[in-house]
């Protein structure tokens, strides 16, 4: 049995989903380790809402028993772990699902757990909130609770709810993700980020809002969505497809602006319209394919997405080479090879050291 194999069916018998085939499944592995009889009191307890009998067992018990049969799992299996892993909910035994789901992903990206009362009619509710931290050099594959689905790109930062709860989906992102949300015209998928919250009912769009770039981008591919901007709330700005709005992440809030400067505030946000393409590929989603696409953009900016492609860091020792302008695609291409490609478009020479990539002016 495969470590996600082993948490989906304790995690079914949390929220007693689990079929009778699957209850029998766990239990034969059970079976298979009866020097943890105690962790199979553990199982009865999470599945039936009360223990055993036989078993009086506190939090630091569970997880030391869980450490245990961990243990056991690694001597047994030798089964690759993959970038895509889908993080079941739960509602009850929260801290000891944290446990297992946490190791489920371990190598592979960073998972925070946490908790907070939510208070429903005469109930006391624990809701479970997930934020993960995508490695760079790396991206993540997600099946959301409500069965959208997101890609996250190197460098993110992406919070979401175990269960979507009330009348929005909401989710939180620091960093570019590509969304597939499930239509519920009941329930609308809000994305919350530092600059501007993208409100949608049932569509496929991107967003890029690295916390630290220069801007965010929002761009659409089917359906419609509705953005709100953080420093102008009142304004709200519907995308058609093939539609991307781009915002200064330096932008004041509007409502800071002096009148006679308030046209300058329009400068601070872009409409545009992308070009008709038969394979639907584009700038704004070639990292899918782990295509690094720029055109006409400023070699700082183009810098910063590569460190997060080829996990380095940029070091610009002539300040003028921040503002070439470049224009390429990169995509299975090394660090070295990526250089010299970039050499071919504009004059500077690189030294890489210690994970660190220097850019001077060529001598001539």
């Amino acid at each position: 049995m495969g470590k996600s194999r082993f948490i989906e069916l304790m995690a079914k018998c949390l929220d007693k989903s689990a079929s009778a085939e699957e209850l029998k499944e766990l239990e034969c592995f059970l079976e298979e380790h009866p020097h943890l009889k105690k962790m199979h009191d553990v199982t009865y307890a999470l599945k039936t809402g009360s223990s055993p009998s036989d078993a009086n067992l506190q939090d630091e018990d569970i997880n030391t028993k869980l450490d245990a049969l961990w243990v056991n799992i690694k001597n047994t299996e030798n089964t690759p772990q993959h970038n895509d892993k889908k993080i079941i909910p739960i509602r009850r035994y929260l801290k000891w699902v944290a446990g297992a789901a946490a190791i489920l992903v371990i190598g592979v990206l960073s998972i925070t757990f946490y908790s907070r009362t939510v208070n429903k009619g005469n109930t006391l509710l624990a809701a479970v909130n997930l934020k993960i931290d995508v490695p760079y050099g790396q991206m993540v594959k997600l099946t959301l609770p409500d069965g959208s689905k997101v890609r996250l790109n190197a460098g993110s930062h992406f919070g979401y709810p175990a269960t979507f709860t009330g009348t929005r989906r909401e989710v939180t992102l620091d960093g570019e993700g590509f969304f597939e949300v499930t239509k519920d015209a009941q329930k609308p998928f809000l994305v919350h980020t530092a600059g501007l919250t993208v409100k949608v009912l049932g569509t496929v769009f991107n967003v890029r809002a690295y916390k630290h770039d220069k801007k965010a981008e929002a761009t659409l591919f089917k359906g419609k969505v509705q953005i709100e901007l953080t420093g102008d709330p009142d304004r709200k700005i519907v995308l058609a497809p093939r539609e991307k709005l781009t915002v200064l992440n330096d932008a004041a809030p509007a409502n800071h602006i002096p009148n006679a400067h308030k046209e300058v505030a329009k400068l601070k946000y872009e409409l545009s319209v992308l070009p008709v393409v038969d394979n639907d590929e584009y700038q704004e989603n070639a990292w899918l394919e782990n295509k690094l696409v720029f055109t006409n953009t400023e070699f700082e900016d183009v810098a910063v997405s590569m460190e997060r492609k080829y996990k380095v860091r940029f070091v610009f020792e002539d300040e003028a080479l921040k503002k070439e302008q470049l224009s390429g695609v990169l995509q299975d291409e090394n660090l070295e090879s990526a250089l010299f490609i970039l050499k071919q478009i504009t004059s500077f020479q690189s030294k890489v050291a210690d994970n660190t990539v220097y850019i001077s002016r060529l001598n001539k």
